[in-house]
């Protein structure tokens, strides 16, 4: 795993973590419990680096630095990306020092690592604003024979569940595709179009998964079964997630603030008896036929 990494995560979470600042004694000790070691000189370079990419860290001089949580835009993305790294790095470690340490990993087959060559092209075309042109299967429209051709002026690389979609514009607005049904990846030489990354994040804002919904975003309350609270706060069904206090004893119970789509539908289900949709009443008459159609069945 690289040190620098490793460093990072800990100067981050130091700072998360403190109420007030945090000084180079609280950061060398938490350096040398990971098996890191300290210095003045690093210390400055990880600080001046974390500064550049957009964490908002104040240096008192001669007292400590503390982190501005809320201005630092991409808090959340910034971390989980050095942790991805971090991981990505370990695993690495772990099979190239020996060649059998593979027998002690069971890895997720459900997860799908396909067409991932794919990403660097896509990344590069969304930076330089060039078309992209290839052939996608849909799972949706099952009639077809063949895959369908697409030219998308692509603009987010987005992860799902495991999976990696492109959201790109075409001629009948915003969609996304995903990676693994992606065949004949071009990326066109065309003139450079306008970036619309930021207006497809806030599109994607207020939705779970991917999903594109005709609903504006609004409140959801969910009570769940009291067992489910340490899964849900330790994976939220999205950001907006939080828990209402006043809530029923013996319960969770949350709001979202979201477009109600069919991958919420999805994730509501899965919990069958666990969870109660209390607000608003479209969504809970929906989810309750949703039932009733499957108690049918059996």
């Amino acid at each position: 795993m690289s040190k620098d990494i490793r460093r990072y995560l800990v100067f981050l979470e130091l700072l998360k973590e403190a109420d007030g600042l945090v000084t180079s004694e609280q950061i060398e000790a938490g350096l040398k419990k990971e098996g890191l070691n300290f210095s003045t000189s690093s210390l400055n370079r990880d600080y001046q680096f974390l500064v550049s990419i957009g964490f908002k860290i104040h240096n008192v001089k001669t007292k400590g630095y503390q982190l501005d949580i809320e201005n630092t835009e991409e808090f959340s993305f910034l971390t989980n990306l050095f942790k991805r790294i971090a991981f990505s790095n370990l695993l690495n470690k772990s099979i190239s020092l020996e060649n059998d340490n593979h027998k002690y990993l069971s890895l997720d087959e459900t997860s799908l690592v396909k067409n991932f060559q794919y990403f660097d092209n896509i990344l590069e075309a969304i930076k330089n604003r060039k078309e992209i042109s290839f052939q996608h299967n849909s799972f949706y429209h099952t009639d077809r024979n063949s895959p369908k051709s697409h030219i998308v002026k692509p603009h987010l690389l987005k992860e799902y569940q495991n999976r990696w979609y492109v959201v790109g514009e075409t001629q009948e607005g915003f969609r996304v595709f995903g990676l693994d049904r992606i065949n004949g990846l071009q990326v066109l030489n065309n003139k450079p179009f306008k970036n619309k990354t930021e207006e497809a994040n806030e599109i994607l804002y207020h939705t779970v998964g991917l999903n594109f919904s005709d609903y504006e975003p609004l409140r959801i309350v969910l009570c769940f079964h009291a067992s489910q609270k340490p899964y849900l706060e330790s994976l939220k069904l999205h950001r907006s997630q939080e828990e209402l206090t006043d809530g029923l004893e013996g319960y969770y119970t949350i709001k979202l603030f979201v477009s109600y789509n069919f991958e919420l539908k999805q994730q509501i289900l899965k919990y069958g008896s666990l969870v109660e949709v209390l607000e608003p009443e479209f969504v809970r008459a929906d989810i309750k036929k949703e039932l009733e159609n499957a108690l049918k069945l059996y």
